[in-house]
């Protein structure tokens, strides 16, 4: 690991506008691709055997609650893909000289002025055991991760160059430079490191990206399998 911190002092440099940040033309194209895989690739066999055996002439059909529940999970599963692929799609980063500004649909609004910031730490590489080809894809231009942390050591802000871009991260460590904010510049860094020296820096999905496929893997599997023995095919 390698790190450097940036001290400097407040430049009181207002002149530059608010600038505001979203997802870029892939997140939105991946975002829907990834929606549409959840919600209807990976429910195939629920979606078609309810449809092809017209199921919801059925009887039972809410009034049985093992007969009903294919439908009730598949139901829960469409609705949070939607809210996921909304707090995505519509989320919107504004940065400005005197703090910053984080809103979406179907998530509360994030806001702090710089002087609650207690540092910026801006990660070139995370090294999650990533391939040489994948390495040589990195810009030096981005950072894996820039993460906005309180007096407290708790995130405020993660700033990914996949979500908003590189010059969102770049208008950050800006304004943050330019109000004083301490900033840990680290070129490489594992994943367990920074865990170690900023618990709170990533969230639950960043630090257990296997354990929640392994969920995801064992979920579709069984929801699958319990179609397959009440509706059949």
């Amino acid at each position: 690991m390698s790190s450097s911190p940036d001290l400097v002092h407040p430049a009181g440099d207002d002149s530059l506008p608010t600038r505001t940040f979203g997802p870029p033309v892939g997140v939105v194209l991946g975002t829907l691709g990834a929606g549409f895989v959840f919600a209807v690739v990976l429910e195939f066999l629920v979606i078609i055997s309810f449809v092809g055996q017209r199921l919801w002439r059925d009887p039972a059909l809410m009034h049985d609650i093992v007969f009903t529940l294919p439908l009730l999970l598949w139901v829960l599963v469409a609705a949070a893909t939607a809210v996921v692929c909304l707090r995505i799609l519509t989320a919107w980063l504004q940065i400005d000289a005197h703090g910053f500004v984080l809103r979406s649909l179907a998530r509360r609004t994030r806001a702090a002025r710089w002087d609650e910031v207690g540092r910026v730490i801006a990660v070139r590489d995370i090294d999650r055991g990533a391939s040489a080809a994948e390495l040589l894809e990195a810009s030096e231009t981005t950072y894996d991760g820039v993460y906005v942390m309180d007096r407290q050591g708790r995130r405020m802000l993660a700033v990914s160059s996949r979500f908003f871009g590189p010059r969102a991260q770049e208008m950050t460590l800006q304004r943050a430079r330019e109000a004083g904010v301490r900033i840990d510049h680290v070129d490489v860094i594992t994943a367990a490191d920074l865990r170690s020296q900023a618990p709170q820096a990533m969230s639950v999905v960043d630090r257990h990206p296997n354990l929640l496929l392994l969920l995801l893997a064992v979920f579709y599997t069984a929801h699958n399998v319990l179609t397959f023995a009440v509706w059949g095919l």
